[in-house]
């Protein structure tokens, strides 16, 4: 049996790692208002472009470093091919954009994306030492070190812009990129002070290029796919309404990145736990706990989805929010739709267990093509308020397709969703006694 207090450390630093990602919401919130919204969209843009490229070299690259590290025998040859074609992938395809920047200036309608090419290389070289060693601590399972990494990354962040509100210079896109900057070299830094003792070259075993890549070809091709509407969407929006547009669809993206970095720490929990439990092929096990991580959330969730419609959420954003950034708040209100699709989308972590990623990778094609058709429908309807609606179409339709799957395999009874109800009375009642 497993008990939760066996791992109350390493789930106290993931909790706490997370934590981070929430505290630095808020220091997102007062960048966003301290900058005009032009300079924030062509931001948006480039960190979209590095998310996207990164992500990217992740799947296809960087998995293999999860998949074989186990076997020790083989660390040399896997760490090779990580670092030469992380390397090869995030540079290459920086400087792709780099090179066709008039191009890619003239397509999306704004002169000033030069700037953002010539700076995306520079942007992705800073950040290759930090993904690449995340991911052995990843591996290793050091939720510790991880921590420190971020806290670097984010404490550098916070702190320059805590220097830049107060000297007043935080009002360029060349400002946040060298926050942004600062963070990912000095956290780069320490994720390669960290992890010193794994970058070894040294290998009983080798593995061909063929395995590897092989290895990494669905999650690569899924994370590819599925980073179109969650990170280039901007883009789209970007090529109809203009950088402007971008910059107030920003804002309501930090607000609702609270929901991301919740399911992010939800799946970060269940994966490992589902991966186990069907190994030792305890089903009821697995349905129990997901039925309990779905209901719960999901309650949570529609509680959220309530509240913004009854206009509490915009009170509070009024407050958080610049009033040039008033328009955001309808953008928030449209993503809040996405919020309860979202505890189905944590539950992919059981298709991979399950060895289903040719299946996975159907459903997130069919979701990444209703959601950019719905986005482009409305660029072509000229509707920026509906700027939002392809984010929430990709979500929902994931979401209802994972679910469908998982809980036909499982069989996943309907009326689990709602268990969250009993269970709590019963706490309640519990404490009550007590």
């Amino acid at each position: 049996m497993v008990r939760i207090q066996d791992h109350l450390a390493k789930i106290s630093w993931t909790a706490a790692d997370k934590g981070l990602y929430l505290v630095y919401g808020f220091v997102n919130i007062l960048q966003n208002n301290a900058l005009p919204l032009q300079e924030l969209g062509l931001y948006t843009l480039c960190n979209a472009l590095q998310t996207f490229i990164f992500a990217v070299s992740d799947g296809f690259i960087l998995q293999s470093l999860i998949i074989f590290g186990a076997d020790k025998e083989v660390r040399g040859s896997i760490n090779r091919f990580a670092i030469v074609w992380h390397c090869v992938l995030v540079l290459g395809a920086s400087l792709l954009v780099f090179l066709l920047q008039m191009p890619f200036a003239w397509l999306l309608s704004e002169p000033r994306l030069t700037t953002v090419a010539e700076y995306l290389p520079l942007f992705c070289l800073l950040g290759l030492p930090r993904t690449l060693c995340l991911k052995y601590l990843i591996r290793d399972v050091q939720a510790r070190s991880i921590f420190i990494v971020n806290s670097i990354w984010i404490g550098t962040m916070t702190a320059l812009t805590a220097w830049m509100l107060a000297s007043e210079r935080l009002v360029s896109f060349e400002a946040m990129l060298a926050i942004a900057a600062s963070g990912m070299a000095a956290s780069s830094l320490a994720a390669l002070w960290i992890t010193r003792s794994q970058l070894t070259f040294k290998s009983q075993r080798h593995l061909s290029l063929r395995e590897l890549f092989r290895a990494g070809a669905y999650q690569g091709t899924a994370s590819l796919l599925g980073n179109l509407v969650r990170q280039l969407d901007v883009t789209v929006v970007q090529y109809f309404f203009g950088a402007a547009t971008v910059g107030m669809y920003q804002s309501a993206k930090t607000l609702f990145r609270f929901f991301d970095e919740g399911f992010s720490a939800i799946t970060s929990l269940v994966y490992p736990a589902t991966m186990r439990l069907l190994h030792e092929n305890r089903q009821t096990e697995l349905t129990a706990m997901l039925s309990k991580m779905v209901s719960f959330s999901l309650a949570a969730t529609l509680v959220v989805l309530l509240l913004t419609e009854l206009n509490v959420a915009e009170y509070v954003i009024s407050r958080l929010l610049s009033p040039k950034y008033a328009a955001a708040v309808g953008y928030f209100r449209l993503l809040a739709f996405a919020a309860p699709a979202m505890p189905f989308v944590a539950l992919l972590p059981v298709m991979l267990g399950l060895g289903e990623m040719r299946r996975l990778l159907v459903f997130i094609i069919t979701a990444v093509l209703a959601g950019l058709g719905g986005l482009v429908l409305v660029g072509l309807l000229r509707i920026p308020a509906f700027a939002p609606l392809g984010f929430v179409i990709y979500t929902a339709t994931l979401g209802a397709l994972v679910f469908g799957f998982v809980r036909s395999r499982l069989n996943f009874p309907l009326r689990l969703l709602w268990r969250a109800v009993p269970d709590t009375l019963d706490f309640l009642g519990f404490i009550k006694k007590k």
